[in-house]
């Protein structure tokens, strides 16, 4: 199928024209993507813990095979890549598709992570992966459909190359905390030390070597009593299951800029989180993902949001008067 007749029938927009083109080398196998029909839909989408709004909606639009042409090649090719990624470790781009008027087009992603889910659900089981960390892992596919409907207004995946990570068997969550196997090396917005700094804190801590790169998904409050929980599950989950140690685990958020501890209690949640961590060197400006996890916005704007809690008003409050925030980098040993 032609390229720009795809882009053109889902309403697409031209920056997606390369993504689309990659797309078309995909390999598709002769069943196509395993969608199941309308019957078969609410089963498909119940692993993804969806709030009801967002279940109906995507119930209304499940799509059928012989409806759209355009829409069922790009479903195919999504699936295609989610097949051809699982156990990759490389990071492949998903371009937002939030622009797109057809909400069809904008659940795409959606549609193709739940066709791939009994992939995942087999990869997990062949891991040793016991079934409540696999029904975890998943429903934050659930979580990001619900934070995408509050930034946007309207439904979709905002964030379909963060829920492919998922998908690659690369993440899991365990209890509060969320982990992705790594090795320590700068990426992104990500710093490392180099090999002559990385020395002074023992081999462990060389670029290279195995870690954990810790996240955290918006579950509530960080208590520390489920933070250590979640610790001390880690290594010995990865290590059983991958065969590998990881003594290391690496944090990149806003979530551990020093500067929050001016503005919150020494008791705070936060506060106590960032204290677990080594800091490396000052990190990029983090204002955006601030505004992001916070006020679930896609642009900054102070004036624009409420500051209900202490933690709002700290983040207005240092904006207002000049400041930015900023998305730093931390390391932490993990207990065996």
């Amino acid at each position: 199928m032609d390229v720009g007749v795809v882009l053109e029938r889902l309403g697409l927009p031209e920056r997606t024209g390369p993504w689309l083109e990659g797309l078309a080398g995909v390999p598709v196998a002769d069943a196509g993507i395993p969608l199941p029909g309308p019957a078969g839909a609410e089963a498909a989408l119940a692993p993804f813990a969806l709030e009801e709004r967002d279940r109906a909606e995507l119930l209304g639009l499940w799509p059928r095979p012989h409806g759209d042409p355009e829409l069922w090649w790009l479903l195919e090719r999504m699936y295609g890549v989610v097949v051809a990624d699982l156990g990759s470790p490389a990071w492949r781009e998903w371009p937002s598709l939030m622009d797109a008027e057809d909400p069809r087009v904008r659940c795409a992603p959606v549609f193709a992570f739940a066709a791939a889910t009994p992939l995942l659900r087999a990869q997990h089981a062949r891991n040793g992966v016991p079934d409540e960390v696999t029904a975890a892992t998943l429903a934050d596919v659930g979580r990001h459909i619900a934070k995408t409907r509050v930034m946007f207004g309207r439904s979709g995946l905002e964030v379909a190359g963060w829920i492919a990570l998922h998908y690659r068997d690369g993440l899991y969550e365990l209890g509060r905390l969320q982990y992705e196997r790594a090795v320590l090396e700068p990426r992104g917005a990500v710093a490392w030390y180099g090999p002559e700094e990385a020395r002074r804190f023992g081999p462990e801590l060389a670029p290279g070597q195995p870690v954990l790169r810790l996240h955290i998904p918006q579950t509530g409050p960080l208590a520390p009593d489920a933070v250590e929980d979640s610790l001390a599950r880690a290594r010995g989950f990865f290590a059983d299951r991958f065969g590998t140690d990881y003594p290391v685990a690496t944090c990149t958020s806003w979530l551990l800029d020093p500067q929050l501890a001016d503005h919150l209690p020494e008791t705070s949640n936060i506060v106590r989180f960032q204290r677990r961590f080594t800091l490396l060197e000052d990190g990029p400006v983090g204002d955006a993902d601030v505004f992001r996890f916070v006020f679930q916005r896609p642009v900054v704007a102070p004036d624009e949001v409420p500051g209900r809690t202490r933690l709002e008003r700290a983040i207005v409050g240092h904006l207002r008067n000049g400041g930015h925030w900023r998305v730093r980098t931390g390391w932490l040993r993990l207990p065996r």
